[in-house]
């Protein structure tokens, strides 16, 4: 049964890259994605001001720039649909116009009866950023946060490819929800690594055996790596080691606590939004 995977397509202030869609739409053909993309065309409120109007063309600004995402809307809507026709993904294309604070919130109905949401996230965006966190905790699903450059490239005659996926894992709710979140595309993986780092917290050897003890149970075998991370943040950590072992995914828990206005993210939750170097599940 093919997995509904919901990606948000930005177009203002910057466009969503093909560059990080096209890998993204290369690994919906590898694992068999039934894709809805949900398209912004930004809505600018107007201002009321008539000093504004004579010193800052703010309206002819606003219009300009609401014409410029109808433009890039319609033809990343156009791309999306031809590159995902030659891979043979099912996608559907749906465009949302609303101002470009309410883009994350209109996003969360549709997240949440789907079995995934992946972001192409530029880490140096604050705004591609909230957009993630919101997603990450308030959509009661994973997200995958894809980098806008490419790590890999699966294209449609790389099918066969074996597909490599590394679980952080500490033993914490997050784990292992993370760990559940993520069983339908282990049960698709050719290796599975559970991976463990010695010093950044304790972590029970029981609790290691029963996450792989749970996986046998589902059909996925997986190896156990162990690291020392030393000085390295333990978010840089994570997605070094799943690139020195050539993952195509990394999976792990999100941590974070809400306040007023933003999220107080754990360390590598916060490394991995601000500069994610491969596809990266995160499960809240």
């Amino acid at each position: 049964m093919s997995m509904k995977l919901l990606v948000p397509i930005a177009t203002y202030p910057d466009a969503c890259p093909k560059s990080g869609l096209g890998n993204l739409y290369g690994l919906s053909a590898m694992l068999g994605f039934q894709i809805t993309a949900m398209i912004h065309e930004v809505d600018i409120p107007p201002v009321h001001s008539a000093l504004g109007e004579v010193l800052l063309r703010v309206s002819e600004m606003a219009a300009e720039a609401e014409a410029l995402s109808r433009a890039r809307a319609a033809e990343l809507g156009s791309w999306s649909s031809k590159r995902c026709e030659s891979l043979g993904v099912e996608i559907s294309v749906q465009l949302v116009r609303c101002r470009p604070e309410e883009f994350a919130d209109r996003l969360l109905p549709t997240a949440r009866s789907h079995d995934l949401t992946a972001i192409i996230l530029d880490g140096s965006d604050p705004r591609r950023r909230q957009e993630a966190e919101t997603l990450i905790f308030a959509s009661g699903g994973p997200v995958l946060v894809c980098p806008v450059e490419k790590a890999w490239v699966p294209v449609a005659e790389e099918r066969a490819a074996s597909f490599k996926v590394m679980v952080a894992w500490d033993g914490s709710r997050g784990a292992a929800r993370a760990l559940r979140d993520s069983l339908p595309l282990l049960e698709r993986a050719d290796t599975v690594w559970i991976f463990t780092v010695d010093d950044d917290k304790p972590i029970a050897p029981d609790g290691v055996a029963g996450a792989q003890a749970f996986l046998q149970h589902h059909g996925v075998l997986s190896r156990h790596l162990l690291q020392t991370r030393g000085a390295t943040p333990i978010g840089d950590a994570l997605q070094a080691a799943a690139l020195e072992h050539g993952a195509d995914m990394l999976v792990m828990g999100a941590y974070g606590r809400s306040r007023i206005q933003e999220f107080i993210l754990g360390g590598a939750t916060r490394s991995i939004l601000r500069d994610p170097k491969l596809p990266v599940l995160l499960s809240h």
